[in-house]
């Protein structure tokens, strides 16, 4: 670790470039001129919205299979599917 530390103390010893003393004007410039961005408008958002909602409603009415149905698991029993000895289990 001493060569790193005197490598360290050598570095901190020269002078700064003249490139990295303007860094900071240019990246705070840079971060406060206006986005260039894409703006979206109400519209859009709005028919978006309308879209997911169709899809949503549509893919549920097509499913004919009836709901599942949650069954208690007792983590003593001993058919638990979450229990050590099945997940660790090893199934050719």
């Amino acid at each position: 670790m001493p060569h790193l530390d005197s490598t360290l103390q050598r570095l901190a010893s020269l002078p700064v470039p003249e490139d990295l003393r303007l860094i900071d004007d240019a990246v705070i410039a840079r971060v406060a001129a206006p986005g260039r961005g894409y703006t979206v408008g109400g519209g859009t958002i709005g028919a978006a919205a309308a879209l997911a909602l169709l899809l949503g409603v549509g893919s549920g009415s097509l499913t004919t299979a009836q709901p599942a149905q949650a069954r208690t698991i007792s983590p003593f029993a001993p058919d638990n599917p979450l229990a050590p000895s099945t997940l660790l289990d090893v199934h050719p």
